[in-house]
Formats: structure tokens, sequence, C-alpha cells
């Protein structure tokens, strides 16, 4: 066997390895996955949704998850996601069949420096060098190739104002709206998906978000 033969033989192995190896960094891009017909627990059109459902975190954060949402790993209790930092909530209606909707909730474990929360909220990205590292994080999670959909700054989800950034991915992949926003001292950080591709997209999402709340730190003040 030649020398080229050997090489080219071992090129070819590699990229398969490299192929079906799964990607083990949290922010890499998320494909649109093929499903079979009749795969998956998306229901039916005439099957009843889940939810909604009053999602717990840790540090007193509570959201809505909408009708049709449902928190990944939630074993007996499909509300209480406390002891963890990071939660997955899938969408299970028949457009997310299409759709693929997901939101991936982080908390911090301290809290956010700042005399208030409008302040804190503003410094989160208030350098030159953290904005940009920040777009720079938010388009290597969504695909090779994406680009700035809506700027990152401040938007209004509801009662609550947010720093969000929302991405456009190249085909195939998940364009995302990625947001943190900062509730009594308490970080809140979002990185919601779709393979939607008009202009009207992450409306779960956006109401999903929009009922973030921590009631004790509320009735605490």
């Amino acid at each position: 066997m030649t020398d080229a033969l050997r090489r080219g033989r071992a090129a070819l192995l590699l990229s398969c390895l490299l192929a079906v190896a799964p990607a083990r960094a949290e922010d890499a891009p998320e494909a649109i996955a093929e499903t079979a017909p009749g795969a998956g627990a998306t229901p039916e059109a005439g099957d009843a949704l889940p939810g909604p459902t009053v999602l717990r975190l840790d540090q007193g954060f509570v959201l809505d998850l909408p009708a049709g949402w449902v928190l990944e790993d939630a074993d007996d209790e499909p509300g209480d996601a406390t002891g963890r930092r990071v939660v997955r909530v899938v969408c299970q209606t028949p457009a997310c069949a299409r759709t693929q909707e997901t939101c991936t909730l982080r908390l911090r474990t301290g809290p956010v420096e700042g005399a208030d929360d409008a302040g804190r909220l503003a410094g989160l990205h208030a350098a030159p060098l953290s904005r940009y590292f920040r777009l720079r994080a938010v388009l290597k999670s969504t695909s090779p190739g994406a680009s700035i959909r809506r700027p990152i700054g401040p938007e209004r989800f509801g009662p609550r104002d947010w720093i969000a950034v929302e991405t456009e991915a190249a085909p195939r992949f998940k364009s995302g709206l990625f947001a943190e926003t900062v509730i009594g001292g308490r970080y809140l950080g979002a990185i919601c998906k779709t393979c939607e591709t008009g202009p009207v997209r992450h409306e779960s999402a956006r109401a999903l978000l929009a009922s973030a709340r921590r009631p004790a730190w509320s009735a605490a003040r």
C-alpha cells in the first residue's frame, strides 16, 4: 500500500470519528434534529398539552411555563427545579415538532454587585470588551456563520428589563435569543433556541421570560 493511500484512509477515518463524536461544550451550536415519523413524545393535535406549570428555581425565582412546555428531567415534580443552577425547558406542542423550541435557564451562585437592579443590569456588559465577548459567545453558541439579528441592548419582557441579543443561524441550525436580568440582586440568564425562520419567533420564550419573578424577595422589600 502506498503512503498516499495510507494517508487518504487515515484522513477518511478521522473525518468519520469527528462526525459521530458528541459535542461536549455547553455552548456548542444546536443543529435542527431530524425526527422520524411517530418518534418522540410530542403530543398529537388532539392530545391535551401539559401545563401551564409554575416553575420554581433556586434563590426564590419563579417562572410560568406556557402550555405545552415541560421541565426536562422533571422526575415526579414537574414544576420543581430547585437544587440546579442550569435548567432546560422544552416545548412539546404540535407546532414545536417543527420549531423544536427550548430554553436553558442559568443562575449564578453569588449576588450581582451594585446599588440597585437597574445599575446591576446595566453593569453586566457596560464595558466594550464585555460586550465584545458576549457577542462572540452568542454567535459561537448559535452556529458557524451565524449573524446578529437584533443587537445587544435593553429589552422589556413583561414588567422587567433584560439585556438581550438575538441571533440568526446558518441553515439547519437553531437561531437564538440570549437574555439576562437581575431581580433582587440575583442573576437570571436564558438561552432560548428555535428553528423557526419567520419574522415572528421566540413568542413563547418571551412570555416565559416575562413571567420571571422572585416573590419571597418582593415580599421582603
